[in-house]
């Protein structure tokens, strides 16, 4: 029988050769445990992800705080919102509420407003999501070539070309203290231009580059392991014009 939960806490500190239960280690302890929950600590996401076996999976990094009520809500949610593949919690950090992102006007990733509704994103925050099973079976494996801020988001966005939605709900919340440290402009430009290749094609990724030049020498420089990586993506598609404007500022 599958767990209800699996969360999965990615951080460089935790290397290892393969994915072990917290329950079976001394290295790592969870906050608390429950026969429905299961907890991985690791260094690369797609370790948890093979080794989950929860109908729902939690990814999340050090910045965010997994409680029980915390997942108490995400169990209401899942209950509430059958249709949605995914969840995008917002994060409550200093008094401010921090959600998943949209595509702009302007061809940029764009963190929603405080104050948005129920609605689907484009992707979540980078440093929490939730997937449910049936979705990570139909997409595969997270993309960790790309920087680690892009790589939940490429997720999501591929998610849509297997049928799956990612839905922020604004009482989902969790509480966490995300890095402020600011990305590196040429590894942001990369990180963007090859997410939004992957999985909108050129004229996504070309409408970015025209506002960031140097995106350009990223998205051509690596240009037939991008084309592979696209077209496994959008194999048999079911990703309508609907599903698209629905992540759209």
């Amino acid at each position: 029988m599958l767990r209800q939960f699996d969360v999965i806490i990615v951080s460089d500190r935790f290397k290892a050769d393969t994915a072990n239960s917290a329950q079976d280690t001394q290295q790592n302890v969870p906050p608390f445990t429950d026969p429905s929950l299961g907890w991985f600590f690791v260094d690369d996401i797609n370790k948890g992800l093979e080794a989950s076996e929860a109908e729902w999976i939690v990814v999340a990094t050090e910045n965010v705080e997994i409680t029980r009520d915390f997942l108490n809500n995400l169990a209401e949610c899942n209950a509430s919102f059958p249709m949605a593949d995914a969840l995008a919690p917002r994060i409550k950090a200093a008094g401010k509420f921090l959600g998943g992102s949209i595509i702009a006007k302007n061809g940029d990733f764009e963190q929603i407003s405080e104050n948005s509704a129920i609605r689907f994103v484009a992707g979540p925050h980078p440093d929490v999501a939730a997937f449910s099973r049936r979705i990570v079976q139909r997409t595969g494996r997270v993309d960790t070539t790309l920087p680690a801020r892009f790589q939940l988001t490429d997720y999501s966005l591929r998610m849509l070309h297997a049928g799956g939605r990612m839905l922020s709900v604004p009482y989902l919340v969790i509480d966490g203290n995300p890095a402020d440290s600011q990305m590196d402009p040429k590894e942001y430009d990369t990180g963007c231009v090859r997410t939004l290749y992957k999985s909108l094609g050129i004229t996504a990724a070309g409408k970015f580059a025209l506002r960031h030049p140097r995106a350009w020498s990223a998205l051509f420089r690596r240009h037939k392991a991008l084309n592979a990586k696209r077209e496994a993506a959008i194999s048999l598609s079911k990703m309508t014009p609907e599903m698209l404007r629905d992540i759209k500022e």
